[in-house]
């Protein structure tokens, strides 16, 4: 698929699948990596539904996996397509999830949205007219999964329901736990990536099988929002240090760093205002 059809798709459904995005090289260096990481953060919170790594690039053996990962410019051009010239990380995180007893196969794990949404303010609330798909919008934030292990009825795959980034779906907190009548599982194996509108409705499902599942998230959003991940960390330092010396402008928005993002953005528009105003008829200026 080009850049182009996986906007396509993305427009349309609010995701889209990047295949073989790790190779298996890749994939086996960070389930070796990872491995004795998170032998030691299951037992200490046993009955918790996964642990975390995070932030990524603050783990001393992790952080040169992680920088390779984020800094990939697949990611970075297709996240520039859908959000424009503002990209921003928000957190960097590996996930791993213990094998479970068999009873909890097939099991919702939770219905939700990812952060920045707006469908979750709005359910609920008493509109004065009939609502309607919302047409598409660029997201405030983008989640980036890459997956370690196939994704199936033993490990526990992701259910998405296509569209809901534009149709204000909202499940009910009583059924977040439930299967749904639109879900789809993404069939995804080592290395695949998923690349998800923060509008999107999603669940994880539990992993039965007998081993770890792991995937890898970055998440982005707009610079200027808040981010989770502190960016004083040594190895962002050295990142940034590097992108000021080489004037990348995109990996310094990685990082909230653009001083002139703004004036930019506000000399687009100004000309985009102008021609509008250009193409109106002598008929509409008289008015």
């Amino acid at each position: 698929m080009t850049l182009d059809d996986h906007l396509e798709a993305y427009k349309r459904d609010g995701f889209t699948v990047f295949r073989e995005y790790l190779s298996s090289d890749r994939v086996r260096a960070w389930r070796e990596a990872m491995d004795p990481e998170f032998s030691l953060l299951f037992p200490k919170k046993p009955d918790a539904p996964r642990a975390k790594i995070v932030p990524l690039l603050g783990h001393q053996s992790l952080a040169p996996l992680a920088r390779e990962h984020l800094l990939d410019s697949r990611m970075l051009d297709f996240a520039e397509r859908v959000m424009g010239p503002f990209v921003q990380l928000d957190s960097f995180e590996a996930s791993g999830f213990p094998i479970r007893e068999h009873a909890l196969k097939g099991r919702v794990d939770r219905w939700h949205r990812d952060a920045f949404n707006v469908s979750q303010t709005w359910a609920g609330y008493s509109f004065e007219y009939k609502q309607t798909p919302r047409p598409y919008t660029p997201p405030l934030a983008c989640n980036c999964l890459t997956y370690l292990q196939p994704m199936n009825e033993e490990t526990g795959p992701l259910r998405v329901i296509p569209g809901s980034h534009l149709d204000y779906t909202h499940i009910p907190r009583e059924n977040e736990f439930e299967p749904h009548p639109r879900e789809v599982f993404l069939d995804l194996e080592p290395g695949d990536m998923v690349f998800t509108h923060h509008e999107l409705l999603h669940s994880g499902t539990w992993n039965i099988s007998n081993q770890i599942r792991y995937f890898l998230s970055i998440y982005v959003c707009r610079i200027g929002l808040p981010h989770r991940d502190s960016f004083n960390l040594s190895e962002i330092h050295d990142i940034v240090t590097h992108a000021r010396r080489t004037n990348d402008l995109r990996t310094l928005r990685l990082f909230g760093e653009d001083p002139d993002f703004l004036q930019r953005d506000e000399a687009a528009w100004a000309s985009w205002v102008a021609e509008d105003r250009g193409q109106i008829s002598s008929e509409g200026k008289a008015a």
